[in-house]
């Protein structure tokens, strides 16, 4: 009866471990209270399967129970489930292994021995504390690492083989030692091996995590390019529309004169469609003059236009021949990307405001951009002083500000961005080294 209670408590330690692994990784599907009763009837299972006393069977139950448990109760895809499964039968096998190489003498006759009851409190105390320490470092390595739960694709099944391959391996040494008086000098072996196992695992799935969060930055940058390639293009248009405008105000004088020649012909019907024609056409739209570069003044125009949309002040100050030296692409990524933080910012502010300077300091040969912005609350983070995404995928997040750190790169300069709590603003300043 003594040995059944001592495997109880031992099962409930388990249960108890599994609960915090998940809890510090995963998101729960449901309430806690079903979280506990699930995990706890299917330790029960295992606990019934493991009065079999077939070490194979157990490892097996001990995998299939805990990736049902992570994959049903938390939000995560079926085979990162089943890779953490595998990760905590391993980490479990390697537990029990290492209190089995270091009472080598004792877990030989563990089945024999009138020790028995001795030898399984030892083997249950000292691997259950080996097993949480491992399981809370593990868990807390995975947080840190920001490695997610939520990953598709067919690679990760081959991906699985290596845990998997590792389980067999530490299920043979565990079983080895059970049955077999190894040397001292052979169980150290056998431990230093599983441990090498178990982080082979580790760096195998880091190395995965690290190379598709890459692969998901290197494909979002290059969607931010052709975003501004786009952009470039755009305002291309405007410019063009804005050389239409000139050549039909120039051109105004001669539709005055077919005016009166259709006035005189008393052919009113044909007027009013002539008048309209002009009044409506897009080359007659009114644009907003900044500066006397005609690309940053139109993609200027167009920030401001929607600032009046969203009743935001836009001040602005940029004085002559101070950006000529930026390419249009360059011109587009960084105005942009910048005018795009601060209209966000200034959107979900009252009384908001933006203002934008852009002076030229001859004798450093330095062009030096500021822009101030209304921000009702600070977007940096406590820890690490970065900006905090609002946009509601964080993948997504960040890929404007490297661009413009590119373009600073670009032109040997540097940026600065730091928060007014006090005025509640935020300010970025920018220098450019002139060629």
């Amino acid at each position: 009866m003594s040995i059944i209670i001592c495997y109880a408590i031992t099962f409930l330690a388990e249960a108890f471990i599994l609960k915090h692994y998940c809890s510090t990784l995963f998101v729960s599907k449901y309430s806690a209270t079903r979280e506990w009763l699930s995990i706890l009837g299917a330790y029960s299972i295992l606990f019934a399967i493991s009065r079999l006393e077939i070490v194979a069977l157990n490892t097996c139950a001990f995998l299939i129970i805990n990736f049902i448990l992570i994959w049903h109760l938390y939000e995560t895809a079926y085979i990162c489930a089943f890779f953490h499964s595998t990760i905590i039968t391993i980490i479990m096998g390697f537990s029990e292994l290492i209190v089995a190489g270091l009472n080598s003498q004792n877990t030989f006759n563990l089945y024999e021995s009138e020790s028995y009851l001795e030898n399984v409190i030892i083997l249950a105390v000292f691997s259950k504390q080996i097993y949480f320490l491992v399981v809370f470092v593990i868990s807390r390595i995975f947080v840190k690492s920001k490695i997610q739960s939520q990953h598709h694709g067919k690679d990760l099944l081959l991906l699985l083989t290596i845990p998997l391959v590792s389980l067999w391996v530490l299920n043979t040494f565990n079983s080895i030692s059970y049955y077999v008086a190894l040397p001292t000098k052979l169980n150290n072996m056998v431990t230093i091996s599983s441990f090498l196992l178990l982080i082979a695992t580790l760096v195998i799935w880091s190395i995965y995590i690290y190379t598709n969060k890459k692969n998901q930055e290197f494909t979002e940058m290059q969607l931010q390019l052709q975003k501004e390639y786009d952009s470039v293009e755009y305002y291309k248009m405007l410019l063009t529309q804005h050389e239409n405008q000139n050549i039909l105000i120039h051109d105004i004088k001669k539709h005055l004169q077919s005016i009166a020649l259709l006035n005189n012909q008393q052919e009113h019907e044909r007027i009013t469609a002539y008048i309209n024609q002009i009044i409506h056409s897009s080359d007659l739209q009114t644009s907003t003059r900044v500066c006397d570069n005609d690309f940053l003044n139109a993609i200027i125009s167009r920030y401001i236009r929607y600032c009046k949309e969203q009743n935001i002040t836009f001040r602005t100050d940029i004085r002559s021949q101070t950006i000529d030296f930026l390419k249009e692409d360059d011109l587009t990524s960084l105005f942009c990307n910048l005018l795009d933080n601060g209209v966000e910012a200034a959107t979900t502010t009252p009384d908001s405001f933006i203002e934008l300077n852009i002076i030229y300091r001859p004798q450093a040969k330095l062009t030096i951009i500021t822009m101030i912005n209304s921000c009702r609350t600070n977007p940096f983070s406590g820890l690490n002083n970065k900006l905090i995404s609002t946009k509601s995928n964080p993948v997504q997040h960040g890929f404007g500000i490297k661009s413009m750190k590119r373009i600073v790169k670009k032109y040997r300069g540097n940026m600065e961005l730091y928060y007014d709590d006090i005025e509640k603003t935020f300010h970025t300043i920018i220098t450019l080294k002139v060629p």
